[in-house]
């Protein structure tokens, strides 16, 4: 790996003490959005006065500057209101602070539990669209973080993690991986990591699709594959000496796999590119067989 360090960024899900308690134990980058406005920098486990508490103290840091986010389309679900896709402009402040271990934690008695030096980054966006939630994160890391510069990056990394989601969508919801009912562990693993590696190509693909879709499609598919789907999605054509762009062969993965490309639909869905690409690599070994007989 180099010097290549691996950041853990998560959501609100992972802001446990006993999670930051085992990064800090083997060493390992976290980036957290905070979940609970806690009780930090306390001198005992026991009752205090005046205990302070995160959000307040983080919220009175100065501005260090600002940052334009991404925000990603939201649907309306039981837990949050729908929201549509935004580009906003948000504050950065950043802190140090003290995470204490949770005054009830059961392993108190059988382990100590440190205090883990942490720093918080505070991003919060003053003027959002009417109708709209402003943008509201408290960022927690382990990662030293004393400049704007520094505390931007962890910002642009949260707003990354989306695309985590994403591709655990491909995985999930794409090439149905729970599904799949192997009867031992080491099957299993040898499965998912199959399955993870093509689930990157397709996710880098659309990717690259919606950011640059004019990219020349030879980039990331071999030219067998790309000339087989150029000659099934255009009947009666000869295949051209350029190799066609990414934005254009995404829409004929898509349509082998269902899609129907009317002017009311969406772009397609991971589910339809995963059975387009299934139907790709059907053809492309057809292709392959008749060449070699």
């Amino acid at each position: 790996m180099g010097d290549i360090d691996v950041v853990t960024v998560c959501d609100r899900e992972s802001d446990l003490y006993d999670f930051f308690k085992l990064s800090h134990q083997i060493g390992a980058p976290v980036l957290v959005r905070a979940n609970a406005d806690r009780t930090i920098n306390r001198n005992s486990r026991y009752a205090e006065k005046g205990v302070v508490k995160l959000w307040e103290p983080m919220r009175q840091q100065p501005e260090t500057g600002s940052y334009t986010a991404d925000i990603p389309k939201r649907s309306k679900t039981q837990h949050s209101t729908e929201r549509d896709a935004r580009t906003a402009t948000v504050t950065v402040r950043f802190g140090s602070f003290r995470l204490n271990p949770p005054r009830h934690n059961p392993t108190h008695h059988t382990e100590h539990l440190p205090d883990i030096e942490m720093h918080a980054i505070d991003v919060r966006e003053h003027h959002p669209p009417d109708g709209e939630e402003p943008v509201e994160w408290m960022l927690l890391t382990n990662l030293p973080v004393g400049s704007c510069d520094e505390a931007s990056e962890k910002v642009r990394w949260y707003c990354l993690r989306w695309r985590i989601e994403m591709y655990c969508k491909v995985l999930k919801s794409g090439f149905r991986v729970e599904a799949c009912r192997l009867g031992h562990a080491e099957r299993l693993a040898r499965y998912l990591t199959v399955m993870s590696i093509v689930a990157w190509r397709l996710f880098m693909i659309t990717l690259i699709a919606r950011t640059d879709p004019a990219v020349a499609c030879s980039t990331l598919l071999a030219d067998h594959e790309w000339k087989v789907l150029y000659l099934k999605a255009n009947k009666n054509k000869t295949v051209p000496k350029k190799p066609p762009c990414i934005g254009d062969v995404i829409m004929w993965v898509a349509k082998l796999g269902g899609y129907l490309a009317r002017r009311s639909d969406g772009p397609p869905g991971t589910f339809t590119l995963w059975r387009g690409w299934k139907r790709l690599a059907d053809l492309t070994e057809g292709w392959n067989l008749a060449a070699h007989a």
